[in-house]
């Protein structure tokens, strides 16, 4: 018999569930990170300080291990139990404290409470990995899709999607270098574990390009090890002012060109929605440093360095579009804008709300 205090349902809801069904690399992708999570989480509670790559024992790792169940029929939702084949007479208490702290951790962060964050897990070596491997377990922006963790009973316990990645950003990152770092994209050429480096090609320069990182985002190298790396960090420049290396790194991910989906925004008073979720294929221009998004019957034309940019670019050209032409009076617009207008209001459904005042 399962032990409820030691059951969650990863639930998985979007466009990529319509069918009940799920890719699976999205279910790897939050199962592998929900397993590094409790191994993380698992440190603490034996009382553990975490070491340079923070790995548990086998007789430890077996107390936090995600036993999955069978998917739910209907949805797509994958119940799980933590703590697996261990004689450990304190495995199941010490599973169950482990649960419990990962409610907590995933609750704190849909509300933003940074507060209660720092008391679910006082060490903070250790509530960075924790994040970092949680932030793994999100959508990509623009994936069109969110987690709802449920707890035994199908209650939920907090639901996350993209949006949570920019508050664990603020958390784990200084203010100030996450207003000044920049984003590279590269040909990963080496890695080198003793001094923390990473090399890679930079495409624009032809160059090769050092980038140094700290030890808790050693993970993340074991996880992105394959051809094209974004880099993120404070960059360096040679004397002619071309980028020459990256201190500082604060986030290292595999270029993800998966679909990109759109479905609504919230603009002060505007609410725009897509009468059907609008899907882009994202491809890089020729420098390999920027991801575009297309669309040239709505006239969307949009690149950034990452997709959280490029999430945010979208938005604002969407938003745009609305106001200058599908609101526009025919009048004021020439055939061409008129055919435009005619495939906004074909494709979306806008609110204008009235701006609130002090």
């Amino acid at each position: 018999m399962i032990e409820p205090d030691r059951a969650l349902t990863f639930h998985i809801e979007g466009p990529l569930t319509d069918a009940h069904t799920l890719p699976a690399n999205v279910l790897v992708q939050i199962l592998e990170n929900a397993q590094r999570t409790f191994d993380l989480i698992g440190m603490q509670v034996e009382g553990k300080t975490v070491k340079a790559r923070a790995r548990l024992a086998k007789s430890s790792a077996e107390k936090f291990q995600l036993i999955c169940q069978l998917p739910v029929h209907g949805c797509y939702a994958m119940p799980v139990v933590i703590g697996g084949g261990s004689t450990d007479l304190f495995a199941p208490e010490q599973a169950a404290a482990a649960t419990q702290v990962f409610k907590d951790l995933m609750v704190c962060i849909q509300r933003q409470d940074r507060d209660r964050m720092a008391n679910v897990i006082p060490d903070g070596s250790i509530r960075k990995r924790v994040l970092e491997s949680i932030k793994g377990m999100l959508p990509q922006f623009g994936s069109g899709w969110r987690l709802d963790v449920r707890d035994s009973t199908g209650v939920s316990v907090a639901s996350v999607g993209d949006w949570s990645a920019s508050f664990i950003d603020e958390l784990t990152v200084p203010a100030e270098e996450l207003a000044a770092a920049q984003t590279v994209t590269g040909q990963l050429r080496n890695i080198d574990f003793a001094a923390r480096k990473l090399t890679i090609l930079y495409p624009v320069t032809g160059r090769e390009m050092d980038c140094f990182y700290p030890e808790e985002l050693e993970d993340l190298l074991f996880k992105n090890r394959r051809d094209f790396l974004q880099v993120t960090g404070m960059m360096i420049l040679d004397d002619s002012g071309v980028p020459k290396a990256i201190d500082d790194v604060t986030d290292i991910r595999e270029v993800d060109l998966s679909p990109f989906s759109f479905s609504r925004l919230t603009r002060e008073t505007l609410v725009l929605s897509a009468k059907l979720p609008l899907k882009f294929v994202p491809v890089l221009d020729e420098s390999h440093q920027y991801i575009c998004l297309r669309d040239e019957s709505l006239g969307i034309e949009v690149f950034a360095e990452t997709r959280q940019k490029v999430a945010v670019e979208l938005d604002e050209q969407i938003a745009m579009l609305w106001l200058e032409y599908a609101l526009a009076d025919n009048d004021s617009l020439d055939q061409m804008a008129q055919g435009l207008k005619q495939r906004l209001l074909l494709t979306f459904e806008g609110v204008i709300h009235a701006a609130q005042t002090g």
